[in-house]
């Protein structure tokens, strides 16, 4: 027990001490030992062992002029040394990324999926060609699986209405354990991968927030006293299965009137099926959030009606959520920022209408800052953070969320 006491004490305070390194490029390890409140033996002991092991590397004297008499040495996170491979599963295609530690992605590997093909066999091919020909096996910290899914932890399942899994994939979890058993595995939901990389590269200071996420589904992640909600599994937040119309369509997911039904991309077509419409779309078997969102900008009007009440059944389900946890920002990412200025200031508008005045007016709402490759990063950067560990070899292990 002692011993594995030490061990957790030990990597707590490597996690920190890189971490610091990672948010203060150049720091000396005089700052780091006034920044960490350790011991500056216990800093340079540490800092020593992070060097040799090539997480950090020692770049020299500092330059800054504010430092009276020797100079100290800068530390510097050492990149193209440890890699996490990211493959994230979508409808019809497995995107694997090979994404170092510190968030630099090599060229990506993708492999279409067919409707008689397993997820799990075409995931361990990526990895196959993703890691011989560019690094080695060493250089592997752990392997992300990142899926528009529920992950329930509890009874080790996945359950996603935007995949089809053939009937090669009823066992996921199970398949994904012996597939990748040579491996640290974690497999993750794709919202809260976006929400960790907003948090960690947009540098979001707020410690209450929603990350909305706008795709096929709708998905939501919330941080609560800086801390994810749920893990990253998305079992404590099903945003986009929540009811704006009890008398709507019926969903996959066996309800009526679910936000993502009725506002996801795929209701694009129905909602554009009106007189007046362009007749472009009219043509169209699907239609993206960034065509709507185009035609609305040039001065479509029918698409910004359409727009308009896609904003304000979103704004109804969001001012719910705002009133049951009071988020000071709520960030709009995935594909939501396709549609549009005109789509944030309606939801904007309607929520001063919709909720609770005095959450309301302390909230503010906003697009992502970064770009769709975030859910790699995101999923690197939390398993890293979460799973991984300095003082243990973490081969064969498996997380979900």
């Amino acid at each position: 027990m002692k011993l594995i006491n030490q061990q957790l004490i030990k990597d707590t305070n490597l996690k920190l001490l890189y971490s610091c390194i990672y948010q203060n490029r150049g720091i000396s390890r005089a700052a780091l030992a006034k920044q960490t409140n350790l011991s500056k033996t216990t800093v340079s002991t540490l800092v020593d062992e992070l060097i040799a092991r090539g997480f950090i590397l020692d770049s020299g004297t500092t330059l800054s002029p504010s430092t009276v008499g020797r100079k100290p040495n800068s530390l510097e996170i050492r990149s193209e040394k440890y890699y996490v491979p990211v493959l994230r599963w979508e409808e019809n295609y497995i995107d694997a990324h090979l994404t170092d530690i510190c968030g630099i992605t090599m060229p990506a590997v993708r492999k279409e999926v067919g409707a008689s093909d397993s997820y799990v066999t075409l995931s361990r091919q990526c990895i196959d060609e993703l890691i011989p020909d560019r690094i080695s096996r060493e250089q592997v910290l752990g392997i992300c699986i990142v899926v528009p899914a529920m992950i329930n932890m509890e009874k080790e399942e996945i359950y996603t209405t935007t995949l089809q899994f053939s009937p090669n994939d009823q066992n996921i979890v199970s398949d994904l354990r012996t597939a990748f058993s040579d491996y640290a595995v974690a497999v993750f939901n794709d919202t809260a991968c976006f929400a960790y990389a907003e948090k960690i590269f947009a540098h979001v200071s707020e410690q209450d927030f929603a990350f909305i996420n706008f795709d096929r589904g709708i998905g939501a992640t919330l941080f609560i006293h800086n801390e994810m909600l749920g893990s990253a599994s998305a079992s404590y937040t099903q945003f986009g299965h929540s009811s704006v119309d009890p008398n709507g369509k019926t969903c996959l997911c066996g309800n009526r009137g679910c936000l993502e039904l009725m506002i996801g991309e795929d209701s694009l077509k129905d909602r554009l099926n009106l007189p007046g419409a362009n007749p472009n779309f009219r043509k169209r078997d699907h239609i993206t959030y960034a065509e709507l969102g185009r035609a609305a900008l040039y001065g479509d009007d029918i698409s910004k009606r359409v727009i308009c009440d896609i904003a304000t059944q979103f704004s109804h389900a969001l001012s719910n959520l705002i009133c049951t946890v009071h988020p000071k920002l709520v960030v709009i990412g995935g594909k939501g920022h396709d549609l549009g200025t005109l789509f944030l200031e309606e939801i904007k508008k309607n929520i001063k209408k919709t909720g609770f005045r005095q959450m309301a007016d302390s909230v503010d709402i906003r697009f992502s800052l970064l770009d769709s490759g975030a859910c790699f990063n995101g999923a690197m950067k939390y398993f890293f953070d979460i799973h991984y560990r300095f003082t243990q070899d973490t081969t064969g292990t498996f997380y979900l969320g």
